[in-house]
C-alpha cells in the first residue's frame, strides 16, 4: 500500500512540473493590470490566475492515439482545482493514449466582473486553447480532429459555453492560431454547474459538437449542481439532432467525476467515466 501510494505521489509530483504554455505571446485580451499576484496552494489549487496558460501531460508515444482532452478544473470560477481535476485526469488518460492539457482560465478574484462577465471572458481562453492545439497538433502527436473539452463544475460551465458558442476562426487574421477553429470535437461537462440553476443557460448550434455528460442523482442537494441543469442540456441537444450521452450516478454528488486515485483504483463506479466516454466516441459515425 505504502509502495502504492508512493508511486501516485511521485507520478503526480512529476505532473506538476510540467510545461506551461501562455495562450498569447503578450498580453491576452482584455488583460488586467496591476493585479495581485497568481497563488497556487500546496493542496493543488491556483488562484488569481490573469494570464491564462495551458499544460501538456503528453502520452508516451508509443501509446499516443492523437486523441487531446483539453481539461478545466472547477471551482466556482473563483479557483481551479488543479491537482485533482487536471493532474489525476492525467494519470488516467495518458496510459489510455489520451493527451490531457490543464487549462489555466482566468478567474475572479482579481477580475471584478458579473456572471456573465466571468463565462465571457473565459470563453476568449477556451477559444484560444483549442485554436492553439489545433495549431500544434503535429508538433505534439495530436490529431487535429480528436481534440475535445472537458470541464468539471465550472469547468463544466465553461465546457459547455464553448460547445455552444464556438467559431469557425478568421482566415483573414494575421495570428495563425486565429484562423483556426474554435470547435471542439467534443464536449464533456462533469457535474455541470451554472450558479446551482436546474436549466441551462446554453443555446446550442445544430452543429454543435457531441456531448458527453456525467452527474450524480444526489449532486445539488446541498449545494452543488441540481441533475436537472444535464437534463436539461441533454434535451436540447437530442431535439437539435446532436449525439449526446449522460451517464447517470446515485453516488459521488458534486464531484461525481473526481479520479481521486483511491478511487480508480478501487473500481469506484463514478470513476469509471473515462471507458465510457472512450466507448462512446468510438461508437459514433466517423464524419
Amino acid at each position: 500500500m505504502k509502495l502504492l501510494c508512493c508511486l501516485w505521489f511521485c507520478s503526480a509530483a512529476v505532473l506538476g512540473a510540467a510545461e506551461s504554455i501562455p495562450l498569447w505571446p503578450g498580453k491576452p485580451p482584455q488583460f488586467l493590470e496591476n493585479a495581485p499576484a497568481e497563488i497556487q496552494e500546496a493542496r493543488g489549487t491556483i488562484r488569481n490566475v490573469t494570464v491564462p496558460a495551458i499544460t501538456l501531460f503528453l502520452p508516451p508515444a508509443e501509446k499516443r492515439t492523437g486523441m487531446a482532452l483539453i481539461v478545466c478544473a472547477g471551482g466556482g470560477y473563483g479557483a481551479l482545482d488543479w491537482r485533482t481535476h487536471v493532474e489525476y485526469a492525467a494519470q488516467v488518460f495518458n496510459p489510455k493514449g489520451v493527451a490531457i492539457i490543464g487549462l489555466k482560465y482566468r478567474l475572479r478574484p482579481p477580475h471584478k466582473v458579473d456572471n456573465a462577465g466571468i463565462q465571457a471572458l473565459t470563453l476568449l481562453d477556451a477559444k484560444r486553447a483549442v485554436r492553439l492545439v489545433r495549431h500544434r497538433a503535429a508538433e505534439w502527436g495530436i490529431d487535429p480532429r480528436q481534440i475535445g473539452i472537458a470541464g468539471y463544475s465550472a469547468g463544466g460551465n465553461l465546457s459547455m459555453n464553448l460547445a455552444a458558442n464556438f467559431d469557425r476562426g478568421d482566415a483573414q487574421s494575421p495570428d495563425p492560431i486565429e484562423r483556426e477553429s474554435s470547435r471542439p470535437d467534443f464536449a464533456v461537462g462533469l457535474a455541470t454547474w451554472h450558479w446551482r440553476q436546474k436549466e441551462s443557460p446554453f443555446v446550442f448550434p445544430k452543429d454543435a459538437p457531441p456531448v458527453f455528460l456525467v452527474h450524480a442523482t444526489n449532486d445539488g442537494l446541498q449545494g452543488g449542481a441540481p441533475i436537472e441543469m444535464s437534463q436539461d442540456i441533454k434535451a436540447d441537444l437530442e431535439t437539435l439532432g446532436v449525439p449526446v450521452r449522460m451517464a447517470v450516478f446515485d453516488q459521488g454528488a458534486h464531484g461525481v467525476g473526481n479520479l481521486i486515485p483511491q478511487r480508480v483504483k478501487n473500481g469506484y463506479p463514478p470513476a469509471k467515466w473515462p471507458e465510457l466516454l472512450l466507448e462512446w466516441l468510438q461508437s459514433l459515425p466517423k464524419t
